[in-house]
């Protein structure tokens, strides 16, 4: 309805109302009578007041229901996404849980197997690095003993000149000198 017919409306009623409550007070002297202008009075009141209402009051009303409406369907349609990314992740972390038994026996399995291969290699360096001291003290050794030998028979070649020249001093005589550089003398000639 438009606002001019609500006033033209409101006006009629207004007049019907002040008609009626003069009526009333001309039977005011009858016990039982309806009071019509009272209950007409209270009617154009209810409907004006009812007009106002709906006129300014409802759609700022409409407005805060509508929001409140739209706030609430998407609140429950975040909480629906959130619930169903929670049933994801639950799912998601319920596989990983699943598989961490098996996991977690792979990277023990793989940690020993690691291990082991640390300690070959460990085992195989120490051995190659006993290997190269023990030729290097086998090659030092017999340098060594081969020294000592060539010492010895060095020393022993010194102490034999010197016994035996200790011993043909001692039992070579004059003549003795005599005929061996006589034989001497003749070996270089020939």
């Amino acid at each position: 309805m438009s606002g001019r017919r609500v006033v033209l409306s409101l006006a009629a009623l207004t007049v019907a109302a002040q008609q009626a409550l003069a009526s009333e007070e001309a039977n005011a002297h009858a016990p039982h009578a309806v009071p019509w202008g009272s209950l007409l009075f209270s009617a154009i009141n209810l409907g004006i007041f009812v007009w106002l209402l709906a006129r300014f009051v409802m759609p700022a009303v409409r407005g805060w229901v509508g929001e409140r409406r739209d706030q609430v369907i998407n609140d429950l349609n975040e909480a629906a996404a959130a619930k169903a990314e929670a049933a994801r992740l639950k799912a998601e972390w319920e596989a990983r849980l699943a598989t961490l038994e098996g996991t977690i026996a792979e990277l023990r399995a793989q940690a020993q197997r690691d291990a082991e291969q640390e300690r070959d290699r460990i085992l195989a360096a120490a051995r190659a690095a006993a290997d190269t001291i023990r030729k290097d003290a086998e090659r030092a050794a017999a340098y060594e003993v081969r020294r000592t030998q060539q010492q010895l028979r060095a020393e022993l070649v010194q102490q034999a000149v010197r016994l035996a020249e200790e011993t043909t001093r001692a039992r070579w005589s004059a003549a003795d000198q005599q005929r061996f550089i006589a034989d001497f003398l003749k070996q270089v000639r020939a």
